[in-house]
């Protein structure tokens, strides 16, 4: 009679097993698809002729406040702007967008997909100012940001912008923080698809005080690190900077700067114990540098903070400035600098980039860059493609622009960031054992 038992249980059990190859099944697999999101190559928010240099003459780009939102093919790897931005179709490769006056200044930033918090520690909203914000909405359903200016004396001011669907909406900075000259804006996306640019001309009458892109980071931290500041901007024309902080928390932020050069690290004189007021825009010159290379600035600090410098070069009657931001840690990525030849500089702790390029005349090269600390490279003629791959961890990078050919005036700052990072979605995979029989 036992051995019946246990019979009839190991029957139970295989007829349970088969069962489950018999029956239908619900599959547990997934797929994972990854994709580059749209990114937004600003209109012109001001005078001067802007380019967006686009990773391939075969990408998809439409106009936004265009009356389609089908992508076609852009035709061309340079396209000059109208006021109309542009919405470039995702990809690997980071497309760049510069703004000039022939002879008078050059300002450059990423064409970017936006984010949902976005800082901005540059700008004015002095008598000088025609600096603009221009907030551009590439979703089909409006959207809503909520824009906040700290300033050196004032208690920070939150505003509410609507922009619609498939449009864009500038707004100046001096009718945010009139007379203000030191400031800080945070646009904080609250629905939508949004992004934001930040475009600093200055002028004095009919003279032209110069212009750069402000380009934004994600968030306050304790550690900042600038990757390149230009020291010699070139026979004949001079230099000097000035450090902008904020700590946007409710507590004060004890900080010191290191400044990061060929020669080696050190704090300037003053910097090493520097206390800075929470809520209030603070504005410091960086009178005792003296470097010659280009240098970076290590700012730490006991309460996550922000930083930028804004840098101004002279001669021969014309000014123009560059404002050099943080920079994130370095991932692989391609940039379509347009015919320049940026100085590229990295830092990091004993790092070793590979850099391969593609010149205006289809000529191909590569070669790595190894440091400690600080490490330089330029290319020696104009470029259309840059290929950047870290080989270490933790290294920043930037480039700038300097115009220092005769009739030729304009400095510019661009750190080495992605316009759009990827994205992932999961979705289900059809599998053999969820189809019924019947």
């Amino acid at each position: 009679m036992k051995n019946v038992k246990v019979l009839s249980g190991i029957a139970l059990v295989a007829s349970a097993v088969g069962l489950t190859y018999l029956l239908p099944q619900v599959s547990s697999r997934v797929h994972l698809k990854q994709s580059f999101p749209p990114a937004v190559c600003s209109g012109i928010p001001g005078d001067g002729v802007t380019t967006a240099y686009l990773s391939s003459s075969k990408i998809g780009v439409r106009p936004i406040l265009g009356k389609s939102v089908k992508f076609v093919a852009s035709g061309s790897r340079n396209v000059v702007m109208s006021k109309n931005s542009l919405l470039v179709d995702g990809g690997f490769a980071t497309s760049v967008l510069t703004t000039s006056q022939p002879g008078k200044w050059l300002g450059s930033t990423i064409c970017s997909a936006g984010a949902g918090d976005q800082w901005f520690v540059g700008g004015s909203g002095e008598i000088t100012s025609k600096a603009r914000l221009n907030l551009v909405n590439s979703g089909l359903s409006e959207s809503t940001v909520g824009v906040t200016v700290f300033t050196a004396h004032q208690s920070a001011v939150t505003s509410t912008v609507l922009v619609g669907s498939n449009s864009s909406r500038q707004i100046s900075l001096d009718s945010l923080a009139p007379g203000e000259s030191s400031l800080v804006v945070h646009v904080l996306t609250q629905s939508g698809r949004m992004s934001a640019f930040l475009f600093d001309q200055r002028t004095k009458g009919l003279s032209s005080l110069g212009m750069d892109y402000v380009n934004p980071v994600s968030e306050p931290t304790s550690t900042v690190t600038i990757p390149m500041v230009l020291s010699s901007p070139g026979q004949g024309r001079k230099i000097s900077h000035f450090l902008r902080l904020l700590a946007p928390g409710n507590l004060d932020a004890n900080a010191k700067v290191t400044i990061i050069s060929s020669d080696g690290s050190y704090t300037p004189i003053g910097f090493d114990d520097l206390v800075i007021h929470h809520g209030k825009v603070t504005d410091m010159a960086l009178t005792s540098i003296s470097e010659v290379d280009p240098f970076s600035i290590l700012v730490t600090s006991d309460q996550p903070i922000l930083a930028g410098v804004r840098s101004q070069i002279s001669g021969n009657g014309n000014v123009d400035f560059a404002w050099s931001t943080p920079a994130p840690v370095l991932t692989n990525n391609t940039f379509n600098v347009g015919g320049y030849s940026p100085q590229l500089v990295f830092t990091g702790t004993n790092f070793k980039v590979k850099i391969a390029w593609i010149s205006t005349s289809g000529s191909t090269g590569n070669e790595t860059v190894s440091g400690d600390q600080i490490g330089y490279w330029q290319p020696k003629n104009p470029l259309f493609q840059i290929s950047i791959s870290p080989k270490s961890e933790d290294v920043r990078g930037g480039m700038i622009f300097l115009n220092t050919k005769p009739g030729s005036f304009g400095l510019s700052y661009l750190p080495m960031l992605s316009g759009s990072t990827v994205q992932a979605a999961l979705l289900p995979v059809k599998d053999a054992h969820v189809i019924s029989r019947g």
